[in-house]
């Protein structure tokens, strides 16, 4: 049977400037595809149809990538993971999931499956379908009893002394809220502080990044977990 062409992915990519991801039904068998194809995957009639999907799924398994797994072209995109996810429609597909990172993994696999929606982003030139997770709730932190002293983050703890002999400054002058800028000395010891992470956290961070978002000790130590 010969199928009538039809330019399925500028039809699909037109949606999307829409606001609407399409997939294609079966009428015959109620299977759904997405991305979409012609033919159906479960029982082969050729008489799909385009239909509008929910993008509200599942997230059933995930792996974060490693330093070298990470692609340059998705940098905008970064938090992400790889997953499997299952939509409301029954489409499972392996996909990029965005949203999940370091700090919070051991929360969403302790949930799965994870509930995800899919979400319209721009790219260059074009607009394209991508995963997020939804809102992470977030577990209230342990009231410390009385008298007792706050317990400071790891990465934190373990930053602040590396600064403090940086700088030749008291760490019991340091907090997470302490600017870089305020130590008002040459840059070249911030770029050394950088350089120095490697041997202390086994991270490689670029001084460009450093120096675009971590303006503070705060923020180096949360882009030191994030590395």
């Amino acid at each position: 049977m010969a199928v009538k062409l039809e330019k399925i992915v500028k039809t699909y990519y037109d949606k999307l400037e829409e606001g609407k991801i399409l997939g294609r039904y079966c009428p015959k068998c109620g299977n759904m595809e997405w991305p979409p194809v012609y033919a159906c995957n479960i029982c082969g009639h050729m008489e799909t149809e385009w239909r509008e999907i929910s993008g509200e799924g599942e997230m059933t398994l995930f792996v974060l990538p490693s330093v070298m797994s990470l692609k340059p072209a998705l940098k905008d995109l970064e938090p992400y993971c790889y997953a499997v996810v299952k939509l409301k429609e029954g489409i499972e597909r392996n996909v990029m999931v965005t949203g999940v990172t370091k700090e919070n993994e051991a929360q969403i696999r302790a949930k799965l499956p994870y509930p995800v929606h899919a979400k319209i982003v721009q790219r260059d030139g074009y607009k394209t379908a991508v995963f997020t997770i939804d809102e992470v709730e977030q577990e209230a932190p342990a009231t410390p009893a009385a008298g007792a002293t706050p317990v400071m983050d790891e990465t934190l703890s373990r930053l602040i002394p590396l600064v403090a002999r940086s700088y030749k400054k008291d760490p019991s002058e340091i907090t997470a809220d302490t600017r870089f800028d305020s130590f008002k000395v040459a840059s070249v010891v911030f770029v050394g502080l950088i350089a120095s992470l490697e041997d202390e956290f086994d991270v490689m961070i670029s001084i460009t990044e450093a120096a675009a978002r971590a303006k503070t000790v705060g923020e180096l130590a949360e882009l030191i977990k994030r590395s």
